[in-house]
């Protein structure tokens, strides 16, 4: 296992680990109005050096890249997702943008142990949690089921 990178014990420990991200007024308008472009920028700009998100994540672990998209998975079109690893990614996250994560029916992130039964699964997470959580280079998968009710708006993100 590659853990020379990682800074947070309990994420090593178990993989993953759940915490409070500061989200700027502007995001919860830019959700509000579906201003996608504008949100879009917004974290482009907070990935870059010195950014907020890249500096946050770095409490974790060191990185040299950081890309994201807007995840957005509504009802009834939506299906489960496959196993994946991100391949030589160190970790990902998802941060939540929900707004009404209680109205959310599936949509939940699952991560285990590439090739173990046991499996930990994460519902829909209140407006600014961010589930980080390690990735391929260290022996984890993941994957997000189908939402089959409301809709479930997150950043996916990688550091490599």
């Amino acid at each position: 296992m590659n853990n020379t990178i990682i800074k947070n014990s309990k994420l090593l420990e178990s993989g993953h680990i759940v915490v409070d991200f500061p989200l700027e007024p502007s995001v919860l308008e830019f959700i509000q109005t579906e201003n996608w472009y504008s949100l879009d920028q917004y974290f482009l700009e907070i990935s870059r050096p010195y950014g907020l998100l890249r500096n946050f994540l770095t409490e974790y672990l060191d990185f040299e890249k950081l890309d994201h998209i807007i995840a957005i998975r509504k009802a009834p079109e939506d299906e489960d997702g496959i196993w994946h690893d991100d391949g030589s990614r160190y970790l990902g996250f998802s941060l939540s943008l929900n707004l009404k994560n209680e109205n959310i029916v599936g949509g939940e992130l699952r991560f285990k142990i590439k090739g173990s039964n046991p499996e930990k699964i994460f519902k829909p997470q209140p407006y600014g949690k961010i589930i980080i959580f390690l990735s391929g280079l260290y022996g984890y998968e993941h994957m997000v089921s189908a939402v089959t009710f409301g809709e479930r708006i997150v950043i996916a993100g990688w550091c490599s």
